[in-house]
């Protein structure tokens, strides 16, 4: 004969539950952080070409600007150590998932291609590393 006893039956819920707790914590800290759906540059490039966009940059650096309908991105910024507004102009290129900027000056200027998330509606990270800048259509 099987006796049922409550108690037991409490603990080894007890112990279910909290061995997924501690996997669940396990599994989440090994993960890396989620950055955002990826999307394609070009979809991302199509529906901001011809808009003014919003500049917004993990270093601090907040700017404004419009993307051309010949993919001319023309921004004004300001660092978040300068009190001066500074302008640059790059040509934008799109490789797959990524978006291609040439700039002169911003970010230290050159050539770079940038994957594309979209971490809200609307707003889009272009990243390389820790470094990323968001952009996003101005209201």
């Amino acid at each position: 004969m099987i006796s049922f006893s409550a108690a037991t039956s409490m603990a080894s819920a007890r112990r279910f539950v909290c061995a997924g707790f501690v996997a669940a914590i396990v599994i989440g800290a090994t993960l890396p952080a989620e950055a955002g759906r990826q999307v394609h540059g070009g979809d991302v490039a199509r529906m901001l070409m011809g808009r003014a966009v919003k500049i917004e940059c993990v270093d601090g650096t907040q700017g404004r600007g419009q993307i051309t309908q010949a993919g001319v991105i023309n921004v004004l910024y300001r660092r978040p150590q300068s009190q001066r507004e500074e302008s640059d102009r790059a040509a934008m290129r799109v490789k797959g998932v990524e978006i291609c900027l040439a700039w002169k000056h911003f970010g230290g200027g050159g050539d770079g291609c940038y994957p594309v998330s979209e971490e809200a509606a609307g707003r889009y990270r272009l990243s390389t590393g820790p470094a990323w800048c968001d952009i996003s259509a101005a209201k």
